[in-house]
């Protein structure tokens, strides 16, 4: 393509944005001329969307977007350009340079925190399950103007957070888990090793159903949403799962398995006396996937707790790994059996220094990687050039029961 017919195409653009902008007021519209500006040189420039009109109607929403506007003023100063915009229908906008990656999503994970308690997952203009999209002005200009007009175009589909729940609602979803036989909230899902000619099952994993669980004793409290609430529940959620499955595991003809549990229980008498109770011939086979986040937390104690790990010899998952960690966290030196990596379909939007990084970073990893959430080809697609041989999710689960392959292995080797 001609570097004058690109020109003419780029003029068109802007001349097109002008034009929209025009029509809109305030804010929106000085957004709108900044993109328009800045397309000339986009270079080094990143924009965050938070679609934070969502959540616009609630009273308290004004307070919480001047508290979040603070934050995340608080974070640009320590780079160069930045500018943030407040739009009409409640989003904002802010775009920014200098200021790493890791920060903005830190960043992104504490607006998320303060601004969509009780939000449940939802499809956003971008298609992603999301309440924000981080953007590289160099790339995806265009995708950020076509976003923000999106946005501005269409009535703002309000959802109904649900509010935390309270002490006293803590007190009672307890005392009914540890009442009730709780097998109708345990499900579980595969976990595939596409190395094999013909895809096998590596291990089954065990979870429970929150929102099942919010159904039946709270439909409209949020079990999730007060974070010290919710790893109390889940300490008695552990607990209840280990007594539901003991005399059911033994039945299952999958070769190993897994329990998703909060660090605390994992160093808990009572899992101890759960691993000791299961079948001799299960020795080995039972796996706990801990999470990132509560892994972190408990980081005074990881030489206890792989040193559990080995002494039980039950290997550990480590749950709830993302691309972004890439940049603050060595996966190669990580001691688990196991790394779940979420996929995210701005893996493929990474510079590729970064995508290099992340897949150097992978395959030098002792640890077996799990590609999660595989909902998509490209999900599938990714797994193979990555090396990656271990996945799951909802398109993975189809093209399993319909016996094809789910990735095409080149090589029988790899992560």
């Amino acid at each position: 393509m001609s570097s004058a017919l690109m020109s003419e195409m780029g003029s068109s653009d802007s001349a097109s944005d002008e034009g929209y902008a025009a029509t809109l007021g305030g804010i929106d519209r000085a957004l709108l001329h900044e993109l328009t500006r800045l397309r000339k040189a986009p270079q080094g420039l990143r924009a965050v969307h938070v679609l934070s009109s969502v959540v616009a109607s609630r009273r308290r929403f004004e307070k919480e977007a001047d508290a979040a506007d603070r934050v995340i003023l608080s974070v640009l100063l320590s780079g160069g350009y930045h500018k943030i915009f407040h739009l009409s229908n409640g989003d904002i906008v802010f775009i920014y340079s200098q200021v790493p990656t890791s920060t903005i999503v830190a960043l992104c994970t504490a607006l998320e925190t303060s601004l969509f308690v009780g939000v449940q997952p939802h499809k956003n203009v971008y298609g992603d399950y999301g309440n924000y999209k981080i953007f590289d002005l160099s790339h995806d200009i265009g995708g950020v103007i076509d976003g923000v007009r999106s946005m501005l175009s269409t009535e703002p589909k309000v959802v109904n957070a649900k509010q935390p729940i309270s002490i006293k609602q803590m007190e009672y979803v307890s005392s009914q888990i540890r009442g009730t036989d709780i097998r109708f909230i345990i499900f579980n899902q595969p976990i595939y090793n596409v190395t094999h000619e013909k895809t096998s099952i590596e291990f089954l994993e065990f979870y429970t159903s929150i929102k099942k669980l919010e159904q039946l004793y709270v439909p409209d409290r949020s079990i999730a949403a007060n974070p010290w609430l919710f790893n109390l529940i889940k300490r008695e959620l552990d607990a209840a799962v280990m007594r539901a499955i003991i005399d059911e595991i033994p039945s299952y003809r999958h070769k190993a398995f897994s329990l998703n549990l909060l660090v605390d229980s994992f160093m808990s008498d009572g899992f101890r006396e759960f691993v000791g109770s299961l079948p001799v011939k299960l020795g080995g086979r039972i796996f706990v996937e801990l999470e990132k986040t509560d892994l972190i937390q408990h980081s005074d104690f990881l030489t206890d707790i792989f040193q559990r790990s080995k002494v039980m010899r039950v290997p550990l998952c480590i749950d709830g790994v993302s691309h972004h960690d890439a940049q603050m966290l060595r996966m190669s030196r990580m001691k688990s059996d196991f790394i779940k990596l979420k996929w995210n379909p701005e893996i493929l939007k990474s510079s590729t220094e970064d995508l290099e990084a992340l897949i150097g970073d992978l395959k030098s990893s002792s640890a077996r990687v799990i590609l999660t959430r595989c909902d998509t080809p490209s999900a599938l697609q990714f797994a193979k050039s990555a090396g990656i041989h271990f996945i799951q999710g909802h398109l993975a689960d189809e093209y399993f029961r319909t016996g094809e392959l789910l990735v095409p292995i080149d090589q029988p080797n790899g992560a």
